[in-house]
């Protein structure tokens, strides 16, 4: 359907949600390009999740983006980034991909895909009464520059890293950019997960894959059977 009236601005139809995730009483959003998708990926929503909500089975929603108006480059094909992320998750539990974004872009060609459209829709067909979806902190001190951002910035939970900006090191990065109240901030303060993070990123993987020297040994951050999945479809080959 495409929606005219309410906050979404984009054509959409709605995924099907298995039962057991559309009915969680608390889920967790982790979206990403997954391009390829690292250990870091496949473990810190897990963590968070278990840091917010103790003794509790939450599931972690991983949301592939379709065209991030914050990035330059295209992203690689749909179907790999999936497949990818499903094999880096392989062996875990309670974790769905959710491709929204990805069915979304084909009803809206060469338009940017916008959080503020997925988070309208997911508050439409995920049942949860306690929804949040997990940024970094350097999400959070640009969070004011996003589209749309006064509709969803309440339901974000920020990862605090080792090493990284603590709690007021942040408050204070937030006030500087004069978007936020003093409320506001005591807002973000409340929605702070501190947890181990791991040291990976996928810009350093694609590096390596595109090195020929590099390509076949064994990769830092990426997962041996995703490694495989590239080097078979022959995925991020040097330029």
């Amino acid at each position: 359907m495409t929606i005219g009236t309410g906050n979404i601005e984009r054509a959409f139809r709605p995924c099907r949600v298995p039962a057991c995730i559309a009915g969680a009483d608390a889920v967790l959003f982790f979206g990403g390009s997954f391009d390829p998708p690292h250990t870091g990926h496949g473990d810190l929503p897990f963590r968070a999740a278990r840091a917010r909500w103790p003794g509790r089975r939450v599931p972690v929603i991983f949301v592939p983006a379709a065209r991030s108006p914050h990035k330059d480059r295209d992203p690689t094909p749909d179907r790999h980034r999936v497949e990818m992320l499903r094999l880096s998750l392989r062996g875990r539990k309670d974790w769905w991909i959710w491709e929204q974004e990805l069915d979304d872009a084909a009803l809206n060609p060469g338009a940017p895909s916008y959080w503020a459209d997925t988070w309208a829709i997911a508050r439409r067909v995920f049942a949860a009464r306690d929804r949040a979806f997990l940024i970094g902190t350097d999400q959070a001190v640009s969070m004011h520059r996003w589209r749309r951002f006064e509709e969803f910035w309440t339901d974000a939970l920020v990862v605090l890293r080792p090493g990284g900006p603590g709690p007021d090191e942040l408050a204070r990065v937030l006030a500087g950019t004069g978007a936020w109240s003093e409320a506001d901030i005591g807002r973000w303060m409340s929605r702070l997960v501190r947890t181990e993070t791991v040291d990976a990123s996928s810009t350093a993987i694609r590096d390596a894959l595109s090195d020929p020297a590099q390509r076949n040994a064994r990769i830092e951050g990426l997962d041996p059977g995703v490694q495989k999945y590239v080097l078979d479809r022959g995925l991020y080959t040097p330029a």
